[in-house]
């Protein structure tokens, strides 16, 4: 099959990265995920994965991360009867057929017009599932998505490369524009900044990616609207899914948690609204 030509500069490169990493946790013995449709994206794009190698340790923290979001997408759909998914930055994921929603659900992943135009001649079709095309900074893209029903939104790998007002503003509209729902995203603090200016990554660097967004605590996005409230926060390092990953990648998490400040350098929280 023709290979699909990829030269992305800027955030855009994120999504590359994200499913370089899912592919990686596919191959793993006991994978976290275990996306099945990741290497044939991989297959097809035409992109030097190869360059990624550097940031392999990476495919568990989004193993764990992605797992999370799905389940607590699985768990909000199955008690919302008619629930609209939400998935936002969503770049060559295909969520969708890993959750499997039940008829009912409609689901609608957003992204920059060329990202999802490659998304879907990856993966084609799939019931009730929207593709839209659109920087989520940008207003009216929410005009696509229905407003009267319950909504659980992800955002997954996306928020913390947008400036703190760009957040704050996607945040509100989401919220206004549903009656009801949930979302979930991850973030990482200001522990990490530090750490980013002293070691820069090399690829970000390389590619012209910046992070923006480091918030000090999860409960400082309850300020953004007053509909936020905070349901939930998941651990990058959570036992659970980690029991079967490498010993020497659980025996990092211990001591990460060993340490106060990197205990809480980065989380997967859930909101309510």
């Amino acid at each position: 099959m023709e290979k699909i030509p990829v030269t992305f500069t800027g955030v855009r490169v994120t999504a590359l990265l994200e499913l370089y990493l899912r592919w990686l946790d596919s191959r793993d013995r006991h994978p976290i995920l275990g996306d099945e449709t990741a290497q044939q994206a991989i297959d097809r794009l035409d992109f030097d994965f190869g360059q990624f190698r550097p940031l392999s340790v990476g495919r568990f923290a989004v193993g764990v991360r992605s797992r999370t979001m799905d389940d607590w997408i699985r768990a909000f759909l199955a008690r919302t009867p008619g629930a609209v998914v939400l998935d936002i930055g969503s770049g060559f994921d295909s969520r969708v057929r890993r959750v499997n929603p039940a008829d009912g659900h409609h689901w609608y992943d957003v992204d920059f017009p060329d990202i999802v135009e490659i998304a879907d001649r990856l993966y084609g079709p799939w019931p009730g599932h929207t593709y839209v095309g659109a920087s989520v900074t940008e207003p009216g893209w929410l005009d696509a998505i229905p407003r009267d029903r319950p909504a659980i939104v992800v955002a997954d790998g996306l928020l913390n490369f947008l400036p703190e007002h760009d957040v704050r503003q996607v945040l509100s509209r989401i919220v206004e524009h549903f009656p009801s729902g949930e979302i979930a995203f991850n973030i990482t603090s200001p522990v990490v900044r530090k750490q980013r200016e002293r070691r820069p990554v090399p690829l970000f660097t390389k590619f012209g990616i910046v992070e923006q967004w480091f918030p000090g605590d999860p409960r400082d996005v309850e300020r953004f609207h007053p509909r936020l409230r905070l349901a939930e926060v998941g651990s990058l390092g959570d036992a659970t899914l980690l029991r079967r990953s490498p010993l020497y990648y659980r025996l990092l998490t211990v001591l990460i948690g060993l340490v106060p400040a990197w205990r809480n350098a980065g989380w997967i929280p859930r909101y309510r609204f």
